[in-house]
């Protein structure tokens, strides 16, 4: 390894302890890390300090419920990501309606969605003044391929060349397929081409980091002022190249404890049922899936009657009344106004056709987790699905950890699953069937999905790629290869005196986008 190398992945290690103890750990301590002796102040007593009698127009207040963590490389939480996405921006980044926008990289074009070169803008500084260059991004990538960071694997799932090799220290970090052609100039290399790279270069987990471990330096919109063993204080970094677009000088960072949702301006992931809560809808699909490979549920018709006595309404709102219901199996963001086709269907001349009748009815094993509300959910999926008297029908519940075994083995007819997606893009979800796609579980092979799903990845045209993305989402509800139920959502909170949060898809909330509206 070259020394700047070494460098920058010894100061990657140290700023990650440095700032996990200071971050974590802390806040499970009643004493600050300093030497005063004086007893803490009260969260009432701190949120009053950093709240006058009339809301600032330069401070915002925001909640953490979980401990917050200043390592892009060991996020946990979603929540978490909105204290990291203030400090730091990666290549793209989202606008506050979840979609992809331009970050440091102020443009990026491919011949062939496999070689993709990103300009950098110019004039891109860290917090302290010093130049952020190409290379920095590059060296970014390389130390969190030899990290012990789980998110490490993102980068074999990116499709970026050699990747899978670097992981594994079959080969050198070097050979990663990312290239500093000069200060400005990134050349990204694939594996196979990657039309939807943009989004998913949006991930926190590839944001550039500084390999100054003395002090924190960042490139976000903010930067660290203090943080201490109840709240982290940050200011606007006077070098962000969109700085003079950032309304609040100030942001401060306090624990939800005992608290009112009043006393802040943004909470995430809210930990209590209120009636001011937003439900900023997650790209997560809550779905039982089918063994393409089971006889009993090969066919699609028979897929289709069992799907027609299935009520996800009644179920969502019965059991999770914050969730989405929903018959499509791809969130409802990435339908581009697909909208649900009511369809009459009677189950029983379905099964009729295909052979099922009260004498020989279908027996089904329906697999699922064991905590509380999968067993409620199925529980009233099982009893919808047994008004039939041509479905007999067996609840198998079992430990989370053998639920993913059978699926992972293939050990199941119907199956309790789900998926989140870690960009927002329709491929999160349509590789899902993709015959050669390690994810694909559920047996699925069909020759015409395969074909337009290639030509989606090569296709340099946007608009015949959204076509092709509506005609797999279609083909997916017709043959009816999922039981889908719902798309979780995430609760929050937003001041009514807080301009510019719109509900989006990938819960994502920057301060920088924020301002506060004062009535006079």
């Amino acid at each position: 390894m070259d020394n700047s190398f070494l460098t920058w992945l010894k100061s990657a290690v140290i700023f990650g302890v440095v700032f996990g103890l200071s971050g974590c750990d802390k806040l499970n301590s009643s004493k600050s890390t300093n030497t005063a002796t004086e007893e803490q102040p009260k969260q009432s007593q701190l949120i009053e300090q950093e709240n006058t009698s009339k809301p600032s127009r330069t401070l915002l207040t925001r909640a953490f419920t979980h401990p917050p963590s200043f390592e892009p490389w060991f996020v946990r939480y979603p929540e978490q990501e909105g204290l990291l996405r203030d400090l730091y921006e990666g290549l793209t980044a989202y606008d506050p309606e979840g979609k992809i926008v331009p970050g440091i990289a102020e443009s990026w074009h491919t011949k062939d969605n496999k070689t993709w070169i990103f300009t950098l803008r110019e004039g891109l500084r860290w917090s302290n003044g010093a130049p952020l260059v190409a290379q920095d991004v590059m060296l970014s990538w390389q130390a969190l391929s030899q990290s012990n960071s789980p998110l490490r694997s993102y980068l074999a799932y990116l499709n970026l060349k050699n990747a899978k090799g670097v992981l594994e220290k079959n080969k050198p970090f070097k050979s990663l397929g990312i290239y500093a052609e000069n200060d400005h100039t990134l050349r990204i290399e694939l594996d196979k081409a990657t039309p939807y790279l943009p989004e998913m270069l949006a991930h926190i987990s590839l944001v550039p980091q500084y390999s100054d471990p003395d002090y924190p330096v960042t490139n976000g919109a903010y930067m660290i002022e203090s943080e201490n063993v109840k709240s982290i204080h940050l200011v606007k970094n006077p070098y962000y190249w969109q700085k003079n677009n950032v309304a609040f000088e100030r942001v401060a960072y306090l624990p939800f404890i005992a608290t009112k949702l009043s006393d802040f301006d943004v909470v995430v992931d809210v930990p209590e049922v209120n009636a001011d809560l937003q439900h900023f809808p997650q790209l997560c699909s809550y779905f039982y899936e089918f063994n393409l490979n089971d006889s009993k549920v090969a066919k699609a018709d028979v897929r289709k009657a069992i799907a027609s006595l299935v009520s996800v309404t009644n179920i969502v709102n019965n059991e999770i009344p914050e969730a989405i219901p929903s018959s499509y199996f791809l969130p409802k963001a990435m339908l581009n106004g697909q909208d649900s086709r009511w369809e009459p269907v009677v189950a029983e001349q379905l099964l009729a056709q295909n052979k099922i009748d009260e004498k020989h009815p279908l027996h089904l094993n329906v697999l699922y987790d064991d905590a509380p509300l999968h067993v409620n959910i199925a529980q009233r999926l099982v009893g919808q699905l047994t008004q039939s008297d041509m479905l007999r029908v067996d609840a198998q519940p079992v430990n989370w950890q053998t639920l993913q075994t059978k699926r992972e083995k293939g050990d199941f007819q119907v199956i309790r699953s789900g998926w989140c997606a870690d960009f927002n893009h329709p491929m999160a979800f349509l590789g899902l069937f993709y015959s050669k796609s390690p994810d694909n579980k559920n047996g699925y092979a069909n020759a015409e999905y395969d074909q337009l799903f290639e030509q989606a990845l090569k296709s340099l045209n946007e608009k015949e790629r959204s076509e092709i993305y509506l005609k797999l989402s279609e083909k997916i509800q017709q043959e009816n290869l999922a039981l889908p139920l719902f798309q979780y959502t995430t609760p929050v909170y937003i001041s009514p005196t807080i301009m510019g949060a719109k509900k989006n898809s990938v819960g994502v909330i920057y301060s920088k986008d924020l301002w506060r509206k004062i009535e006079n």
